[in-house]
């Protein structure tokens, strides 16, 4: 029997408060539906399964405000706080704060000078009474970046906003680059624009280098592994997540999550995303996360993927939730019988 329908915008809150946390990327533990039972000509239900805790990304932390941590000394003080996955483009040159906007692209290398700066900006970490320097970039795909002075010869500090100069501020540091220079990493996603604050420790004209690169991140694979039941229908969100792999069909540019999930019995079995507020792409891949890729779909069920296939008892599968053109979100997964 299959599960009627439910809004994931409705109640997601609702089965997991997890799920009103724009920061957070998984499935959502708790959100899954009554089990069925491992053997289909049984009548009796049995209790619906937990997934496994969530991976969260180490700088997918609270959304909630964080402590703020300030240093008047020359200390190596670091703050970090949430990256939001909602992209912010720019739409041409800021007037507010300076005018340097480097193209989206890795790596950068560049050269620039705190001559004629003034102080417009007061960090968590610092920079008060300071000269800055302020540009403007945009990430060119979802992933894990890092930001460093690396190769000034004067006392910096660096913090990374969101948005066009005004937005919260990412990261803070202090002198965690060594030699008093700066680095903090941030992730964040295709189209996401960030201004890079380069500060000084008291006033300075001294030459800036500074420099982006991405950074490899782990790939921790699955992201959580299901109970083997039928029907299952959970909550998830790829938003934060990283862009590790691809479906034959899609899903090049944007973030994904995986789960594995077991045949409780041989026969047909249906993969659908039957919710979503962005174009989803749906695959699945042989045992594990390294396994051949087994079916790959994207609009078969109206805007959403649909996927069949024939499975025997006991075989594993990676059930992959990927986007189109670099879009992820919320999305409501089903696995049922065909």
């Amino acid at each position: 029997m299959r599960r009627p329908l439910r809004s994931i915008f409705a109640i997601a809150c609702v089965l997991a408060p997890a799920a009103c946390n724009e920061h957070r990327f998984g499935f959502f533990p708790g959100t899954e539906s009554d089990g069925g039972t491992f053997d289909p000509s049984t009548e009796t239900d049995t209790a619906g399964p937990t997934s496994s805790p969530t991976t969260i990304s180490p700088t997918s932390i609270s959304p909630t405000l964080q402590p703020t941590i300030t240093s008047d000394t020359e200390t190596t003080v670091t703050s970090v706080t949430t990256v939001d996955p909602t992209a912010t483009v720019t739409t041409g040159v800021p007037s507010e704060c300076g005018d340097i906007v480097l193209p989206p692209v890795v790596p950068i290398t560049q050269v620039d000078s705190l001559q004629a700066k003034g102080d417009d900006f007061s960090l968590d970490c610092g920079g008060v009474g300071g000269t800055d320097l302020e540009v403007v970039w945009t990430a060119p795909v979802t992933g894990r970046f890092q930001f460093d002075t690396i190769g000034s010869n004067f006392d910096s500090l660096l913090a990374v906003l969101d948005g066009v100069c005004s937005g919260q501020e990412l990261a803070c540091d202090d002198d965690s680059g060594g030699n008093l220079t700066s680095k903090v990493e941030v992730d964040l996603v295709v189209g996401q624009t960030v201004t890079l604050v380069i500060d000084s420790f008291g006033e300075s004209t001294a030459e800036v280098v500074y420099n982006i690169t991405q950074v490899q991140v782990a790939d921790d694979c699955p992201d959580t592994v299901f109970d083997p039941f039928v029907p299952l229908t959970i909550d998830g969100q790829t938003a934060g997540a990283s862009n590790f792999r691809s479906g034959s069909c899609n899903g090049f540019e944007s973030p994904e999550i995986e789960a594995q999930w077991t045949a409780p019995f041989d026969g047909l079995f249906v993969f659908e995303v039957i919710e979503a507020d962005f174009d989803p792409v749906l695959y699945l891949l042989d045992v594990s996360c390294q396994g051949l890729e087994l079916a790959c779909n994207d609009d078969s069920n109206g805007p959403f993927p649909q996927l069949s296939r024939l499975m025997t008892a006991g075989q594993p599968v990676i059930v992959v939730v990927d986007g189109a053109g670099g879009q992820s979100g919320k999305f409501l997964l089903s696995i049922h019988e065909g």
